[in-house]
């Protein structure tokens, strides 16, 4: 399978209802003599499929697809044995065993999205937990009880770490995209640590006008006073995602209670417009995901965002583990695909520069490349006809073999 289209189909596929691995773990200890708990363990975070598709890797048992090793190569089977597309394990970046300049290594402070982005999570703790009145869908908390050996640290990031990683990856490509999120803090105002960072790397690679600042995208809530979202903007920040997570109004206040009762709806939204006076168009997004609400009600919220000039990013929704959705089902692959498939095409029409390579290779902090758990961005980059790799931004060319253990895991 080599036509994009059906490519990004199968991510969608890939992404609603999982991949096995079961049988890539056996392949891994009886064709490429691998130890039965290494592979047993073996949870690899992405793969690239086909024509540089990058999926995110969710295990399920039952899915309708299986990630195999034929002979020397990666492919992707369906139930019956058939293969349906090539694979390849993503490779860790060159500098991924690098250690900050306080001595931490670097995987205790980001992780890697695909083959271009640096994600930084500055802390693990958000409050609204504690308050019982966290985002419905959100694991972000609990996740440290869950997955222990990610190395998931509440600890926060520090401003030179996260300034570290970033010039470190400088060297490997002038321009690093990267992500920055946090947990919501105890006190709920303020920007908190995130001036610190923004003061940090604006020390550190000053610029002299907006296309030469540092690439980073933060996904934060905005706070009570509004003068803020334009301090961030003065601070130097590149791209900033205040999330609505669903827009309707009534399931909002039933799934984000904390965002309404402490920040609300009116100034959440006006937030969003008042950045997009201060980045401009193609810098402020909100991310929607697909499958809290009704289709009708998500595309109203692309309508309603595309038309103040803020990009929607539409996420599928996928329940996790320590969250108040667990056990829950996402939509139907149907579902799923033809509502990103609609709200692609309204993003495209409303706001054209998304179709050009100039948006993609010069100014967009995220990319089809690097949001490997959704696709939106593929299905725009296929309409659109635009052929080369979005990012343009590889941290590195390298695609790592079967028996290399820097796998992006």
């Amino acid at each position: 399978m080599n036509d994009r289209k059906e490519l990004i189909k199968l991510k969608c596929d890939m992404l609603v209802n999982g991949v096995r691995l079961n049988e890539l773990r056996n392949d891994l200890t009886e064709s490429q003599g691998w130890e039965k708990e290494r592979a047993v363990n073996f949870l690899p975070a992405e793969i690239k499929i086909g024509n540089d598709v990058f999926v995110q890797v969710r295990e399920n048992p039952d899915a309708n697809f299986r990630i195999r090793i034929s002979g020397k190569d990666l492919v992707i089977e369906n139930k019956v044995n058939d293969v349906i597309s090539s694979g390849e394990f993503v490779s860790l970046p060159p500098f991924s065993k690098s250690y900050t300049n306080d001595l931490t290594p670097f995987e205790k402070i980001v992780v890697y999205n695909g083959i271009c982005n640096l994600n930084f999570t500055w802390n693990y703790y958000c409050d609204y937990f504690r308050t019982g009145t966290e985002c419905r869908f959100c694991n972000l908390t609990p996740a440290q009880d869950f997955y222990p050996e990610e190395n998931i640290s509440n600890a926060r990031k520090t401003a030179s770490q996260v300034a570290d990683v970033i010039e470190k990856a400088k060297k490997y490509h002038t321009d690093p995209k990267s992500i920055l999120t946090r947990g919501t803090p105890p006190d709920k105002q303020g920007l908190g640590g995130t001036v610190q960072i923004l003061e940090e790397l604006s020390k550190r690679f000053p610029y002299k006008n907006d296309r030469e600042r540092t690439k980073l995208l933060m996904t934060i809530s905005p706070t009570k006073n509004i003068s803020d979202v334009k301090l961030l903007h003065d601070l130097g920040l590149h791209s900033v995602s205040f999330n609505f997570e669903v827009f309707d109004k009534g399931y909002w206040k039933a799934i984000v209670p904390g965002k309404d009762e402490n920040i609300g709806r009116d100034l959440w939204e006006a937030s969003l417009i008042d950045a997009v006076k201060h980045f401009g168009q193609g810098r402020v997004f909100t991310a929607m995901i697909a499958g809290l609400e009704p289709a009708k009600t998500l595309l109203e919220g692309v309508h309603w965002c595309c038309d103040r000039g803020i990009i929607p990013i539409i996420v599928p929704f996928s329940p996790e583990t320590g969250s108040q959705f667990e056990g829950f089902r996402s939509p139907t692959y149907k579902w799923m695909f033809d509502t990103h498939y609609r709200a692609a095409e309204i993003i495209s029409e409303k706001l054209p520069f998304i179709n050009t390579s100039d948006y993609w290779k010069y100014d967009a902090p995220i990319c089809a490349e690097c949001f490997t758990g959704g696709f939106l961005f593929d299905i725009i980059r296929e309409n659109a006809g635009l052929k080369e790799p979005h990012s343009c931004c590889e941290l590195s060319h390298e695609v790592i073999g079967m028996n290399i253990p820097e796998s992006n895991v």
